[in-house]
């Protein structure tokens, strides 16, 4: 499985999907299915890429999920959370080799 880090998280993946965790606050934060009917790890790896401190890209065969880490606010006793919101998903005709952010164009 791949492995990308961004300051305090971590993300991972194995034969079923992508688990993001925070190593300051030790709490995993989600997990992110592989896609249906995508290739399996052992025919298509998958590819992970921070581009900033709170957006995770996911390369997996043929699909890209981008995901963003997003913050709850904290409220009467209860402590600030993070969570994930995949902001875009799309379904490509090749297979993902890499990720890697374009930058300005």
């Amino acid at each position: 499985g791949a492995v990308a880090w961004e300051g305090s998280l971590i993300a991972w993946s194995n034969d079923t999907g992508v688990k993001i965790f925070d190593v300051q606050t030790n709490q995993r934060i989600t997990f992110i299915d592989r896609p249906k009917g995508s290739a399996s790890a052992d025919r298509a790896a998958c590819h992970l890429h921070w581009e900033s401190a709170s957006l995770l890209l996911i390369g997996w065969a043929d699909f890209v999920k981008i995901a963003q880490v997003r913050e709850r606010p904290a409220r009467e006793g209860v402590p600030a959370q993070r969570y994930v919101e995949i902001v875009a998903f799309f379904h490509t005709d090749f297979l993902v080799a890499g990720l890697a952010p374009m930058g300005d164009l």
